[in-house]
This record gives C-alpha cells, structure tokens and sequence, in this order.
C-alpha cells in the first residue's frame, strides 16, 4: 500500500499542473466554460419556471416524475436521444464557418441545463433530490461531459479550418482528410455518449427504486 501511494505522489509532483493548462489553453476554458454553465444553471434555478423545466425533458432529462417509473430501455434511449441531439448540433456547428462561437455557446447551454436540473432537484426534492442526481444521473453526466468538451474541441478547430476557406487569398487545400478525421472523432464520441447512456441505465435500475417522486 505504501508502494502504491509512493508512486501515485511521484506521478501527480511530475505533473506540472499550470504548464498543462497552459499547453491546452482552449481545453482549459472550455472546462471552466462546464463549470460556471453549470452553476450559473443551478442558481438560475429559481427564476425558471418548473413547467418550461419539464418541457426541456428532452434535452436535459429533466421529468423525474415519469423518469423514475419508465423501463430500463426507454431510460437509454431517452438519455442517448438526448446526447444525440447535442451531438448533431456539434456536426452542423462544425461545418459553419462560425463554428468557432456556436460551439461554445452550444456548451454553455448544456452546461446551464444540467446546473438547471441539478437546482430542480434541490429545490423540490432537497437532499433526496441531491442523492437522486449523485448516485443516478452523476456518473453518465461526468463521461458524457468529457466526450462533450473533447468533441467540442476537435468541432472548433475544424470549424476554424472552415472559416479559412472564407478568408481572402486563403491559402487552404482540401478539407477532405481533415473532415474524414473529424467524423471518426465524431463516430468515437458517439460511441462514449452510447456508453454513457448505458451507465444512466445501470444506474437507474440500481437505485431508482430508492426514490420515488
């Protein structure tokens, strides 16, 4: 055991935290853009009314009163049909030559959704509410999060390589390779949102049956 937290201590003082940040400076902000989304989300929480909240179900998952009692496989499908959804936005986005700030706006409101979803939960259900989001929705939120940002990333720089072609005297060549890189990248991220959905179902048919809204 000590062996093991010796060689852990040695791995994170190798890592030089502020020259990785500053070597991925777009990864960095789109993770801090994550972050303030969500709570900005979560404090905004009481300014939303609760029936629009319920009507965003199909993209942020957010009516627990029929999500607790549906079947393991509409859980999935719910859950990657709203992956999707965000995943479509991300090729089209990526294709456009403004790309480069609908990208990060597109992040900015999946992250405002989830802080809204975890405030609702608060907010009605209190520390129920707040297990409900850990143990069921907190897991495929953290991998499909990561997937998001990183699709994010590889979306934007693509888009910039579009916005290229529209600048006078440009100087790019074809983008088909380019593009063909960015799909598989894409096909990548769809298999981890797949993945994340899975778990969303796991998860809920662990524990749904501690919660009943």
């Amino acid at each position: 055991m000590r062996r093991i937290f010796y060689k852990a201590k040695k791995i994170f003082a190798e890592v030089d935290l502020i020259k990785f940040i500053g070597d991925n400076k777009f990864a960095a902000s789109l993770i801090l853009i994550t972050v303030i989304g969500m709570i900005f989300g979560a404090v905004c929480v009481n300014y939303v009314d609760l029936n629009t909240i319920k009507k965003l179900d199909i993209l942020f998952l957010s009516d627990f009163d029929s999500r607790s009692n549906q079947s393991e496989l509409y859980t999935f499908v719910s859950s990657f049909t709203s992956l999707f959804l965000f995943w479509l936005m991300l090729i089209m986005s990526a294709l456009s030559a403004l790309g480069v700030i609908i990208v990060p706006g597109i992040l900015i409101f999946r992250s405002w959704g989830l802080g809204l979803t975890s405030g609702y939960l608060y907010l009605i259900y209190g520390l129920k509410g707040v297990a409900f989001y850990i143990l069921v929705l907190l897991p495929g939120i953290f991998i499909s999060s990561i997937a998001f940002i990183y699709m994010s990333i590889a979306s934007a720089k693509f888009s910039i390589r579009v916005l290229k072609k529209f600048l006078p005297h440009a100087s790019e060549g074809s983008l088909w390779g380019e593009m063909v890189l960015y799909i598989k990248k894409s096909g990548y991220i769809l298999a981890a949102f797949m993945i994340s959905s899975m778990i969303d179902m796991f998860f809920m048919k662990m524990f749904s049956n501690l919660f009943v809204f």
